[in-house]
């Protein structure tokens, strides 16, 4: 995939093992450093303003000696409940100089005027953010990690972790999906 074909999409389908919000696994780091340039907006150099996205402010980390990550806030964070205010809605993760997985979180409680803003890309089978965890074994078996508090979709459906509230579904069966997680 060309640079210049990429696009970020707050509405862009999830797609395991490949792509969140339009950012494909495997771009490498000054791609999508061009590909975001694009969508910068004011004049303070860290927002930006994604297709159906709110205006979002990039912090960059580059604490651990092969990973690097793009965390981007909600830049007017006054509508997102002050629980969930250091929570990012997209987080971009490069290993060895790569994209290696691409995040999304559910940053708002239900009826929070916060929910409009939150990342809307669905899974094939229409899960998303906000939906039931339990929804998502319609299309794969789950496998939730006790020290991660993830939940691991099978290989055969691809690279996808999503979470709820840190609980296997046995211990909260009506629990929702509170970010999801590809990977290659």
């Amino acid at each position: 995939m060309r640079c210049s074909d990429l696009f970020i999409s707050w509405h862009a389908p999830i797609i395991p093992s490949y792509a969140l919000a339009g950012i494909p696994i495997g771009v490498c780091r000054n791609d999508f450093e061009s590909v975001i340039s694009r969508y910068l907006v004011g004049d303070h150099g860290s927002t930006y303003k994604f297709d159906g996205s709110p205006i979002l402010r990039l912090e960059i980390y580059d604490r651990f000696s092969d990973r690097t990550y793009f965390h981007f806030y909600i830049y007017d964070d006054s509508v997102v409940n002050e629980l969930k205010r250091g929570l990012p809605s997209l987080t971009v993760v490069f290993r060895g100089g790569v994209v290696f997985a691409v995040k999304v979180y559910d940053f708002s409680f239900p009826g929070d005027l916060a929910g409009a803003l939150v990342y809307s890309g669905a899974l094939p089978g229409g899960c998303r953010l906000g939906s039931s965890v339990s929804s998502v074994l319609e299309f794969t078996s789950l496998e939730f990690d006790e020290v991660d508090e993830w939940f691991y979709a099978d290989a055969e459906y691809g690279g996808l972790e999503i979470t709820g509230w840190g609980v296997p579904l046995e211990d909260e069966p009506d629990q929702t999906i509170s970010a999801i997680c590809v990977i290659p």
